[in-house]
């Protein structure tokens, strides 16, 4: 007998949404909503469960990329500091190739979510600056001083 928030029911497909009526969190397998009395609709309303916790995943993934984004300065920082200059080196390109990936990833699987939701809105634009900032910032600290190297090697040899 389960209620829809054990942990067994989060092992299964979602049942939790928001009751079209009164906007208040009830369970698909209710039969009428707790707070207003509204009739549940059980096909929309497992609809709706789905959507909720993609919602739900999507800003979870905004949350974490805009923390690992925000390490690319301490590991920028480590870059100069003796003995753990290369664990701030490899974080440093890590999180500068991996965040723009992540974004990208994101998108194509949340981008066309459509949640009139406040915290999936933030989470769009998390996303969004998150991806462009540590992409410039890898295009300026990391890939335009290899290709100048290569250029001015190049120039010397000559």
């Amino acid at each position: 007998m389960s209620d829809g928030f054990t942990i067994g029911a989060a092992m299964h497909a979602p049942t939790i949404f928001e009751c079209p009526n009164c906007n208040e969190t009830i369970d698909s397998t209710a039969e009428t909503c707790r707070f207003c009395g509204a009739k549940v609709d059980h096909e929309a309303a497992v609809e709706a469960a789905g959507i909720l916790a993609r919602v739900n995943q999507a800003c979870s993934d905004a949350s974490y990329m805009r923390s690992t984004a925000l390490t690319l300065p301490v590991f920028f920082a480590l870059r100069f500091v003796p003995f753990v200059s290369g664990v701030g080196t490899w974080g440093f390109i890590g999180v500068s190739i991996g965040v723009p990936i992540w974004a990208v990833r994101w998108w194509f699987k949340f981008g066309k979510l459509s949640s009139t939701d406040a915290e999936f809105r933030k989470a769009r634009s998390t996303v969004r600056w998150a991806g462009i900032l540590v992409f410039a910032v890898f295009l300026l600290l990391v890939l335009a001083p290899f290709v100048l190297g290569i250029i001015l090697r190049a120039t010397l040899s000559h």
